[in-house]
């Protein structure tokens, strides 16, 4: 029997990581090995009781993820930008310095992207296949007008230094552009359609009413296309996408499911920048302004969709996801 091939998840805790484990667990000739910085915690013991081997590794340090990453024919690899938004160590560093806790979190992310690129660049004699979740590159395909979308931007930095570095590398590379994801309005605030006093819903955030957004669960659909990437030939630069539509659109699909009236009005960016001090209110203001114009992929020409790969890849519709969700934390609240 052949040796099994091996994959190392990056993130393997996160969303997009889990369901990057739960594509390959029952594929057969693949194991699974995931990084975590503690393996020890009950989160990490879930996939090691499933039978996925288990290191330790911190993107901060470039020496303790070299040996996470030895004998891996695939690499998926995913940084979090907001994980660093929450550590009050970072809040802490961003006052000594007298700058905002988000372009703190941008250098962290930034260095930490350029550690797994240097990682899996060591990987070629078994590499087969790296994939990359990351995000356009807000400040460069908006030409400067975007200047706070620091997210997507640390996200593009590690694939700029790949490019500049590693040409043997990225002739192995895949990316995966992740869609904003379907479960944000979790996480309350704007991202979440509001009960007004007259009945009817509100959702408002400072994206144009008609523009196109792509969409996905990341939790169900980053799995089914790190998948597809593997299959296909490499140099992918794919929007994973389930659904592209309008905020007006998810409105009407929302509303028509609960049987409510759900409108979607423009909220002018000042006004978010206003209710979420400190640099992150600016982060999402500058993120949905760029959703309107140039738009979530910044225009880039090299951009495809999961349709293109040439690779059956079955994803989570907008629509399916708003029937199988249980809405009744926002459906019960109290009129604004």
């Amino acid at each position: 029997m052949a040796d099994k091939k091996l994959i190392v998840i990056v993130g393997i805790t996160g969303n997009q990581g889990a369901s990057v484990a739960d594509a390959f667990m029952d594929e057969p000739g693949w194991k699974i090995r995931g990084i975590s910085r503690d393996p020890s915690k009950a989160s990490s013991k879930v996939w090691s009781d499933k039978g996925v081997e288990m290191v330790a590794g911190d993107l901060d340090n470039l020496e303790s993820i070299q040996p996470a990453f030895k004998g891996a024919n695939v690499i998926f690899a995913a940084t979090d930008f907001w994980q660093a938004i929450g550590n009050p160590k970072n809040h802490q560093k961003a006052a000594e310095r007298g700058v905002t806790i988000n372009e703190v979190a941008y250098e962290i992310e930034v260095q930490q992207g350029k550690n797994i690129v240097d990682a899996a660049a060591m990987t070629l004699n078994t590499l087969d296949r790296f994939v990359l979740s990351t995000l356009s590159h807000a400040k460069k395909w908006s030409g400067g007008k975007i200047q706070w979308n620091l997210h997507f931007d640390a996200k593009w930095a590690a694939v700029d230094y790949l490019k500049e570095t590693y040409p043997e590398l990225l002739k192995k590379t895949s990316l995966l552009q992740v869609a904003l994801f379907m479960t944000n309005w979790q996480q309350g605030g704007r991202m979440a359609p509001h009960k007004q006093a007259d009945g009817t819903y509100l959702l408002s955030v400072p994206t144009k009413p008609h523009a196109k957004i792509p969409m996905l669960n990341p939790r169900v659909d980053v799995g089914p296309l790190t998948k597809a990437l593997v299959q296909a030939e490499p140099g992918k630069n794919l929007l994973g996408a389930a659904s592209v539509l309008s905020w007006t659109e998810w409105c009407e699909i929302w509303g028509k499911k609960h049987g409510v009236t759900c409108r979607y009005e423009e909220l002018p960016p000042e006004k978010m920048e206003e209710e979420i001090p400190g640099g992150v209110g600016k982060e999402l203001a500058d993120m949905f302004v760029y959703f309107s114009d140039p738009g979530y992929d910044g225009g880039d020409p090299s951009v495809i969709l999961p349709k293109d790969l040439g690779v059956d890849v079955e994803l989570m519709s907008v629509q399916e996801y708003i029937e199988k969700t249980d809405f009744s934390s926002i459906l019960q609240e109290s009129a604004a």
